[in-house]
């Protein structure tokens, strides 16, 4: 009998893409929404899992956000908002938001600086003075006000214009242990330091006890403490070169199904 082997996947810029500027354009639901894979990578998926293998989604991405057509494909479980949200089946393994002190820095950063910023949750994402472009209106004045609109009244991490991340950062530095990390469009997300997809990762494995081989699939920097806790991992040909250089495998691009010629390539479906 073959081994039964475990893959994590990282969404955005691995099993899917959406172009930045396009996702600006779309509604409110869409916008938040993840991209969905291809048909080839969607099957790869399926019979990757049918091979009698684990697969789990690792992402920044609040649960509520990932698409229903990513969600409902057969995934044992879920490493999202950069690791501060974990769940194996119907298990939460990991639930850690981020605390007052750091909300009311990033509603007083907000103010002071006219900015807006994303709030995600484990319970979905919710613009603040119009978000982090500042264009998605209407939307809550303040933090406070969106955090009433947000059924647990909790936020995971936070997107905002990179200054003002930096700003928050800065601020906090010595009360709380954050951490920062730049996206596209001159933004960045601020989360908690403990949460990660490392710590994300190794929660995962330490419950199911016999993981097998382990994978890891990525392609940008937060992916490189995934890389840290798996056997292979394997950076997307649109990778960065610092996730390349730390990858044991490069397979093609997300756009080119990447995912899936890595599976085939490694024996896997």
């Amino acid at each position: 009998m073959a081994e039964r082997v475990t893959a994590f996947f990282d969404i955005d810029g691995t099993l899917g893409w959406t172009d930045p500027v396009a996702r600006e354009q779309m509604s409110d639901d869409e916008r938040k929404l993840s991209p969905v894979p291809s048909s080839v990578v969607a099957d790869a998926i399926r019979r990757f899992v049918a091979a009698g293998n684990r697969a789990f989604i690792c992402t920044g991405r609040s649960p509520l956000d990932i698409h229903p057509k990513m969600a409902a494909l057969p995934f044992s479980g879920m490493a999202c908002l950069a690791g501060a949200y974990v769940k194996v089946g119907d298990t939460v393994l990991r639930d850690v938001a981020l605390p007052p002190e750091v909300l009311t820095c990033v509603d007083e950063v907000l103010a002071e600086t006219g900015t807006g910023a994303l709030l995600e949750s484990a319970r979905g994402s919710i613009d603040v003075r119009g978000g982090a472009a500042g264009t998605h209106q209407p939307s809550p004045g303040s933090v406070a006000e969106a955090l009433e609109l947000i059924p647990c009244r909790r936020a995971h991490k936070v997107v905002l214009p990179t200054p003002a991340a930096r700003l928050v950062v800065e601020r906090l530095a010595g009360v709380v242990d954050l951490s920062i990390m730049e996206l596209e469009l001159g933004n960045s997300e601020v989360g908690l330091r403990e949460n990660c997809k490392s710590g994300a990762v190794r929660a995962i494995l330490d419950y199911l006890g016999d993981a097998g081989t382990t994978y890891g699939f990525g392609d940008s920097e937060n992916d490189l403490s995934l890389f840290k806790q798996v056997d292979v991992p394997v950076a997307m040909g649109n990778a960065s070169p610092e996730v390349k250089a730390a990858a044991a495998m490069v397979t093609d691009t997300v756009g080119n199904d990447g995912v899936a010629k890595a599976l085939a390539k490694l024996g896997l479906l």
